[in-house]
């Protein structure tokens, strides 16, 4: 299954609200997914997806932390900063089959 067509198929309906990309380079990498607002009223949102097989649900979890750490340290945010917008939420979500953990600042 693919979970990052999962969550843009979850997310297109916010296409009102943000410039959706995907898989685009920011910083020193590539991010999964930015929401970049269309008004200054919302905020900014990166999410950064990871997936493994099998894992017990404390090793999801900690996933989840790795894939929200990856945002800073590879400054997914750069982007957005540099438009002004100052407002960013981060999102790390990992998947082990039907199993998810989402970790947010």
């Amino acid at each position: 299954m693919s979970y990052h067509g999962l969550v843009l198929g979850l997310i297109a309906l916010m296409d009102n609200q943000y410039k959706i990309k995907s898989n685009r380079e920011a910083g020193d990498g590539m991010y999964d997914i930015s929401l970049s607002p269309r008004e200054d009223r919302y905020p900014g949102i990166i999410m950064e997806l990871k997936w493994k097989k099998d894992l017990s649900g404390e090793a999801l979890s900690e996933l989840a932390d790795e894939a929200l750490a990856q945002i800073d340290e590879k400054r997914y945010d750069a982007e957005m900063k540099n438009e002004g917008i100052r407002d960013i939420l981060k999102f790390g979500i990992s998947f082990s089959g039907k199993k998810v953990s989402v970790k947010a600042t």
